[in-house]
């Protein structure tokens, strides 16, 4: 039997700001546009603007998102949460 009156309760927490929320949303939403604007001008023939610029703003929430998601990895801090 396990005597749970000392022992702290292990919970998760999903604490996410909205600062990351709004990075993660960006990547689905730019990843989706750059699919979307780089597959109607390999259709078409043509080059896309927009398909550049959703490229750029995708690779930069990745970093982002990325680098948010594994800067807390070896903080004790976290391990605890």
């Amino acid at each position: 039997m396990i005597d749970t009156t000392t022992r702290a309760a292990q919970t998760t927490s999903w604490q996410h700001t909205s600062v990351r929320t709004a990075a993660e949303l960006l990547l689905g939403l730019s990843f989706f546009a750059t699919m979307a604007f780089g597959g109607f001008g390999a259709l078409t023939g043509h080059a896309s603007v927009l398909a550049g610029v959703s490229a750029i703003v995708f690779l930069t929430t990745l970093t982002c998102v990325l680098v948010s998601w594994f800067s807390g990895a070896g903080d004790p801090v976290e391990a605890d949460r």
